[in-house]
């Protein structure tokens, strides 16, 4: 089928030829493809800011020989405050780079795609960015069934028991004591943590409220996704030392803390 008809947001943009752009899109019902937009660079270019990063469009694009090429596009969604410099635009990157780095091309995942403008529709609405980044991350490595493991140990599958835990994250996930001490890099985990992520796994953005555990939380996530997923990214430095930075933990009672 040569015309395709797609939903997708703009990932990102590259120079291509002379004056065209490669295109990445994470669309509902193709996964992640990549296309040609001609003329994009062109000072008279008729395509705007249509190509913008975070975009929802709803795409036109002619297939041929496994190449696409963008014929037309419609706005469905800006999300223009997304782009402004701030924390929920941080955030925002971060979701739409941890879609770009962990799917591969043309494998449609229509859940993924509906938690990601979830997710950009609550930055823009202003509910908590660090709560809505963990809650779409999890979420997200789920449904990619890379989420590490929690309920055996990831080194040698004895079941995780007890109210201290312990992530290792070169080994995917818990370890159990046995484990602690033939491994390096173990992070220490109160049971608290572990119930913050069932509630982040299972709640709508709208109904999260930042919580003490998150930055915590949020240290071991960025741990696994460098050590198993290989997501070192300047984007990734850059997100977490802005949440160390401007969020605001002083307004947590002291038994949070």
């Amino acid at each position: 089928m040569p015309l395709l008809k797609a939903t997708g947001f703009v990932l990102k943009t590259r120079s291509w030829g002379e004056g065209d752009k490669l295109a990445t899109f994470f669309t509902r019902e193709k996964g992640k493809i990549f296309g040609v937009v001609r003329g994009a660079r062109k000072p008279k270019s008729h395509w705007g800011g249509a190509l913008e990063p975070m975009t929802l469009l709803d795409l036109m694009v002619y297939e041929k020989g496994g190449r696409h090429t963008l014929t037309q596009c419609q706005i469905v969604k800006s999300f223009r405050t997304l782009r402004q410099p701030g924390i929920s635009g941080s955030t925002a990157l971060f979701l739409t780079e941890l879609v770009d780095k962990l799917t591969t091309e043309e494998d449609p995942n229509p859940e993924a795609f509906n938690q990601l403008e979830l997710a950009l529709s609550a930055l823009e609405s202003g509910f908590p960015p660090l709560s809505v980044s963990l809650s779409f991350t999890l979420k997200f490595l789920n449904l990619l069934g890379f989420w590490p493991l929690m309920d055996v140990c990831a080194s040698c599958g004895k079941r995780i028991e007890g109210g201290m835990f312990t992530f290792n994250p070169k080994s995917g996930g818990l370890i159990c004591p046995d484990c602690q001490g033939l491994l390096s890099g173990n992070v220490s985990l109160g049971e608290r943590t572990i119930n913050r992520i069932k509630i982040l796994l299972h709640s709508t953005y709208p109904e999260l409220r930042d919580q003490a555990e998150d930055l915590e939380l949020n240290e071991l996530l960025l741990s696994f996704l460098r050590s198993q997923l290989g997501m070192e990214t300047s984007k990734v430095k850059t997100f977490l030392e802005k949440l160390e930075k401007e969020q605001n933990w002083g307004n947590f009672p002291n038994s949070l803390r």
